[in-house]
């Protein structure tokens, strides 16, 4: 995401998205079950994956909403390992919405990603030529 959505996302109010304030309450579940005691650790655990359950369950109404849930939860899905159903139907949710060609978890980039970028751009290219090609004829 470029950082234009993240200086946006910052000045829209709570109140104008209610899935804003959802992703402040998990952040504030998710810090304290991080720095939560061994005597605590059960109860904190629990108030994370209820924060967490409400999040998934919160509309966006804004597409900065939307573009805020999916930072977040693909944050959450590539730092935590998140592999719930409910929490990448989401994010993939939020990606649909806002007609982004990229999966809820960044996917393993290898040597051969340039190249395959390339050949898929220069097929692209040669699609065009042919279309302009067969627009002339």
């Amino acid at each position: 995401m470029s950082h234009a959505y993240a200086s946006v996302i910052e000045h829209v109010p709570f109140h104008a998205d209610p899935v804003l304030a959802a992703i402040d309450g998990h952040d504030e579940a998710w810090s304290m079950w991080q720095v939560a005691s061994e005597t605590n650790l059960r109860s904190a655990r629990a108030a994370m994956d209820q924060a967490l359950a409400r999040l998934v369950a919160t509309p966006y109404a804004t597409r900065f909403g939307a573009v805020a849930l999916l930072r977040h939860l693909r944050w959450h899905i590539e730092h935590d390992k998140i592999a719930d159903a409910a929490v990448l139907a989401r994010a993939s949710d939020a990606a649909l919405y806002l007609n982004v060609d990229f999966h809820p978890v960044e996917p393993p980039r290898g040597r051969v990603a340039p190249v395959l970028r390339a050949l898929s751009r220069a097929g692209e290219m040669v699609a065009c030529v042919a279309l302009i090609a067969g627009g002339l004829c």
